[in-house]
């Protein structure tokens, strides 16, 4: 099943709920899903080779790649992210001005689908595992000119209690901005528009911006829901991000 919700100024997220549970005598929680040719963890963040933009070098491109894929590990990997809820190695990254404005929606639930939160003692059974792309390209950001790389993932995870597979399919602008006026706190990355969606997920806890396995009964799940597509589809990172709602 699947649900719409839209995140206010910095993005849009959409949730579903049918779910995937691993085969009864496999040690390998992915073996009944796609998710079982992925790369694990880290090894599925490869970049793309870094050429010249206007207004930068290759090797700053190549800087600048290197940086969002170290945020995609501290949004999606790393267990500071994923257990403790800190969100300081991601804050870290970004330039003043965009860490003032994420923090404090992070704080408040925010970003569900790119800065991932697992509920408190609910653990993974395995490394997630990941599918997808970077991709970058010299754009016009509000009138500034500015580089944005464009992450555009699927982030399998594999929980004990319920057992199940948790997948988020997000896509992230992640933008530098450009030009030798900008003030300091100005100079860096930011974390863009963000559009994703959960699949297999606990319906209240999504509402929370916490992922979580679907439980047995999901009372916030929509029972006239009908999934218009097969369930292997949602981890393809080519589909669109944009679905349709199971959630209450």
């Amino acid at each position: 099943m699947a649900a719409a919700l839209i995140l206010a100024v910095v993005g849009s997220l959409w949730i579903t709920r049918s779910g995937w549970s691993p085969l009864v005598f496999s040690t390998n929680p992915y073996e009944s899903t796609p998710a079982e040719n992925f790369p694990a963890g880290e090894a599925g963040l490869t970049l793309p080779l870094a050429g010249p933009v206007d207004g930068m070098t290759a090797d700053q491109v190549a800087d600048a790649l290197a940086r969002v894929r170290q945020a995609l590990v501290a949004s999606y990997l790393d267990p500071r992210m994923l257990v403790d809820h800190d969100s300081g190695p991601l804050l870290n990254l970004l330039a003043p001005d965009s860490a003032s404005t994420v923090g404090p929606r992070f704080d408040t639930g925010g970003y569900g689908t790119a800065l991932i939160r697992l509920t408190p003692g609910n653990s993974l059974v395995a490394e997630p595992r990941v599918s997808g792309q970077l991709s970058y390209q010299r754009v016009d950001w509000n009138g500034i000119p500015a580089l944005d790389v464009t992450s555009n993932y699927v982030f399998a995870y594999a929980f004990t209690k319920p057992s199940g597979v948790v997948v988020i399919h997000s896509e992230t602008h992640w933008m530098f901005p450009l030009g030798a006026s900008l003030r300091p706190s100005s100079r860096g990355m930011y974390l863009g528009r963000t559009t994703g969606y959960w699949h297999g997920m606990d319906c209240a806890a999504s509402t929370k911006g916490i992922t979580a396995p679907a439980p047995p009964v999901d009372h916030d799940a929509d029972p006239r829901y009908h999934d218009p597509e097969p369930l292997d589809a949602y981890f393809d990172p080519n589909r669109p991000v944009g679905i349709t709602s199971g959630c209450r």
